[in-house]
């Protein structure tokens, strides 16, 4: 199963095609890379071996350079018009089945119109683009970014997940969550009840290597039973996607586990949720912990009483501080809420530059 499809017209952009394989090949298995049909035997439905060909894959690169809009064969006739068009068949097969289609322009192309375009790929214009420009190296680095969020683990040489270690882990965050929603003794029980919320333990893979803690659910959050569904986690998705993550890369919960309402959390209220943390924190293992805002932040560094616990958090953001836990050594690095961003657009580059610093550990 080739993970990366490489979509390119020979007489539009072939050398750039070689050479974001060159680099690709560096960071995933050559196997995994698919950039040419070679042949398909006489009588075979091509259409039909296209698609097939499209299915394995999980990320699709569509190269646009800049005679890709017009280019002609020898009738002068345009190449996208034709209903047998490699090119066109096999952006339409990966559009039809729903792939992570990134366009990637070369040679200074712009984005074409969806008026410019068969009606079968018109919808390929809508999807946000990526540019290889003169610093083709740097600009491929960041494009291997934005694919190792999208391909997965062990076409890049990890090791894949131990099946049976998942189910555990999974089922250890379910009877935590079924445990939280019968404790009457939490300060918080008697107002999700009354408001018809649930408890929101955690979201995303019970595998991950980077656990993100947050302050405490919202009224969106507690509605739905998941962290960051609302405003800020728009933010936090913007900041995973510039990293090449997505929310299923990573695992996400907060320090309180039910909605308070909106102000900030109790000493009490932190005090009852926080062995619930710590289990969900020994449950997922992971390498990295962010906690996110200064609630998050304090409550970590002073429960481990690292150096750092008198900082504020405007002195520790984007800061690696490794410590250990009772599995082994991980580090802790800070940041500002997602939700500063919704106060102060200025404060997204600071995020931004902030997670940058955990491309370290992915």
């Amino acid at each position: 199963m080739s993970r990366i499809f490489i979509n390119y017209r020979r007489q539009d952009s072939e050398g750039y095609a070689g050479r974001l394989y060159d680099h690709l090949s560096r960071h995933f298995a050559a196997q995994d890379i698919f950039m040419d049909v070679t042949s398909i035997a006489p009588g075979v439905d091509f259409v039909q071996a296209l698609d097939e060909a499209v299915a394995g894959c999980d990320v699709f690169l569509a190269l646009i350079g800049p005679g890709w809009l017009s280019a002609t064969d020898e009738t002068g006739q345009r190449r996208l018009d034709q209903w047998n068009d490699y090119v066109r068949l096999e952006i339409a097969s990966a559009l039809r089945q729903a792939k992570y289609v990134i366009p990637v322009l070369v040679g200074q192309a712009r984005m074409p119109a969806p008026d410019a375009l068969p009606e079968d790929i018109a919808p390929l214009a809508r999807r946000n683009a990526f540019e290889l420009g003169r610093q083709f190296a740097a600009d491929v680095e960041q494009l291997v970014g934005v694919v190792r969020g999208v391909v997965p683990a062990g076409a890049r040489g990890k090791a894949a997940p131990d099946s049976a270690e998942h189910a555990r882990k999974a089922a250890a965050l379910k009877a935590l969550r079924d445990e939280l929603v019968g404790a009457t003794g939490s300060p918080l029980y008697h107002f999700r009840n009354e408001n018809r919320f649930f408890p929101v333990v955690g979201d995303g893979n019970p595998d991950a290597s980077l656990l993100f803690i947050g302050e405490a659910p919202g009224k969106f959050e507690a509605a739905e039973g998941r962290p960051f569904v609302g405003p800020s986690g728009e933010v936090l998705d913007e900041m995973l996607r510039g990293i090449g993550l997505r929310r299923e890369d990573v695992f996400v919960t907060n320090l309180l586990l039910d909605h308070p309402g909106k102000r900030d959390p109790l000493p009490e209220e932190i005090a009852f949720y926080a062995p619930f943390v710590d289990r969900v924190i020994d449950i997922i293992r992971p390498a990295v912990i962010v906690p996110l805002g200064r609630f998050a932040m304090q409550h970590l560094l002073g429960k481990l009483d690292l150096p750092e616990k008198r900082g504020k958090i405007s002195q520790l953001h984007g800061k690696l501080i490794k410590t250990r836990l009772g599995y082994g050594e991980i580090h802790i690095v800070p940041m500002y809420h997602p939700a500063v961003v919704l106060y102060s657009a200025s404060q997204k580059d600071i995020l931004r530059k902030d997670f940058e610093r955990l491309k370290l550990f992915i």
